[in-house]
């Protein structure tokens, strides 16, 4: 199904025909026709939100018209016509029409028009002269030359990649460095372009760089899933330029031309030490090339952006784009997934499910099935850590993180005064206070078994036959407790060394 609101609602925005066709994936004389129908019948954007492509289609549905003969166009007159200022292959198409209605003869479409004005230009070996109108287009490129920031901590030079976007219309330029040239930098560029003019265009106007476009041909045009999302944030259209064709971006190429020749190359023998000093000195001297008068125009760059073409341009938007990353990822058995070299926890339930993790500057989200599971903030530690929600633990990975050698300490002191000093002594044992902590749970589990009464009785007889009680003397101490009294004796404590065992011994075992 042809996308008809689609149509309707660029053509409202003043997007050309062609661009229009390119967008929706269809042809110029569907979308002539369309708005041909639409102005007959009185349909109008905006458009109720109910109404959708197929009412569209049954509203706007027209029977072919019988084959005439056609009326041929005088490509002279039009050459000739288009080197005037103001004069548009569009508008000398409506006059053709006009006269080939007049003269009982069926014009040519507007596609085939074109196509056979561009085959005739061609053969003439002229160029056509496209009209731009203030604020419609954006085009952005990376520079093929690059600069260099100097690392402070290693002394290593790092390459700086630069990143170019021009109005066509005024001819004002932007230029802003960058270490990648990574979806992350891509999309940053734009957002700080549009931020930096004030404004968006209806339409961008990128390479058919992997970062913006995933394929580009005749009959299919497929962004990169981030890019798209930026565009409808702002509500731009992106139109990219024709593999191969750089005349279709002939204002950015010019535009990387000169700030090639008047600002990265006056820089090439200055030292940057970071990329804020770097950008700083470049966005000066771009600033000299937006203020430079022109020398066959009137006026500057920036006198005929803010003076003509700003005030054009589309507000932005309240909220300012978050720039992420997207990857999969199968979560492990601990739970916790890699990313860019640290470890995030996700639910443990999805184990050995696949998840979508989405990463910004400051944040790391984790999707399932497009519902978010969890959300990190984003760890930029030099080494390897784990940043753990409790929540996402089972309950025995739980408990057994929130214990603490001040807990086990706050547990004795509730069980009595022999229970805290046995807790502190089998603490202390340990050369690390962690090796303890198996020790200290085990000493819990008797006071669940048992009444607090017998653990802290248990406690004092270890305190007076062992200067480092261990768990193994609490447990058979009770043992010995809790046996019936018919089947103790005078030998029940018989085993049990005595404190001077112990004087010599640097640490008590179980």
């Amino acid at each position: 199904m042809v996308k008809y609101r689609e149509i309707l609602r660029l053509r409202a925005q003043g997007v050309s025909v062609t661009n229009t066709a390119f967008s929706v994936g269809c042809a110029r004389s569907t979308v002539q026709r369309t708005c041909k129908r639409a102005k007959e019948v009185g349909l109008n954007w905006p458009l109720p939100e109910e109404i959708d492509d197929k009412e569209i289609y049954s509203i706007l549905f027209l029977k072919d018209r019988s084959q005439s003969a056609k009326a041929k166009p005088d490509f002279n007159y039009i050459h000739k016509e288009l080197l005037k200022k103001g004069v548009t292959l569009t508008l000398l198409w409506q006059e053709y029409c006009t006269k080939s209605v007049e003269s009982g003869l069926e014009p040519l479409q507007y596609s085939s028009f074109t196509i056979q004005y561009r085959k005739w230009a061609q053969a003439q070996d002229c160029v056509m002269h496209i009209e731009r109108k203030p604020g419609e287009q954006l085009m952005v490129d990376w520079a093929g030359k690059t600069m260099e920031v100097a690392c402070l901590d290693t002394g290593e030079i790092l390459p700086v990649y630069i990143f170019v976007a021009c109005l066509p219309y005024s001819s004002y330029l932007y230029a802003q460095g960058f270490f990648k040239m990574d979806s992350e930098s891509w999309l940053t560029a734009h957002i700080n372009t549009l931020e930096h003019l004030g404004g968006v265009a209806s339409i961008v106007i990128p390479d058919n760089l992997k970062t913006g476009v995933s394929k580009n041909t005749l009959d299919e045009l497929v962004l990169n899933p981030s890019y798209r999302r930026l565009a409808e944030h702002y509500r731009f259209c992106v139109i990219p330029a024709r593999p191969r064709k750089p005349r279709d971006k002939a204002s950015v190429e010019a535009g990387v031309g000169l700030v090639t020749r008047q600002a990265i190359a006056p820089l090439r023998q200055h030292t940057f030490f970071s990329l804020d000093e770097l950008n700083n000195s470049l966005s000066l001297l771009v600033e000299q090339i937006n203020e430079r008068p022109f020398q066959r125009r009137e006026g500057s760059r920036a006198s005929i952006f803010f003076g003509q073409e700003k005030d054009t341009l589309a507000p932005l938007p309240p909220a300012r784009f978050e720039v992420y990353t997207t990857k999969t990822a199968t979560v492990p058995y601990n739970y916790h997934i890699s990313v860019l070299g640290q470890f995030y926890s996700v639910p443990f339930q999805l184990v050995r499910t696949e998840v979508e993790i989405r990463i910004s500057k400051k944040t790391v989200s984790i999707f399932s099935n497009s519902k978010r599971v969890a959300l990190h903030k984003r760890s930029y530690s030099q080494r390897p850590s784990y940043t753990t929600d409790k929540n996402h633990m089972p309950d025995r990975h739980k408990d057994f993180v929130e214990w603490s050698g001040d807990r086990f300490r706050a547990w004795g002191e509730k069980v009595g005064e022999n229970t805290a000093k046995v807790i502190d002594l089998i603490l202390r044992a340990r050369p690390i206070e962690q090796q303890a902590y198996r020790s200290c749970r085990a000493v819990m589990a008797l006071g669940q078994r048992h009444s607090a009464e017998i653990l802290e009785e248990a406690c004092q007889k270890a305190l007076a036959i062992a200067q480092k009680p261990s768990y193994t003397t609490v447990k058979t101490i009770i043992s010995a407790l809790t046996c019936p009294d018919d089947k103790k004796s005078a030998d029940d404590f018989a085993y049990l060394r005595g404190a001077s065992h112990y004087e010599d011994q640097s640490l008590g075992g179980k």
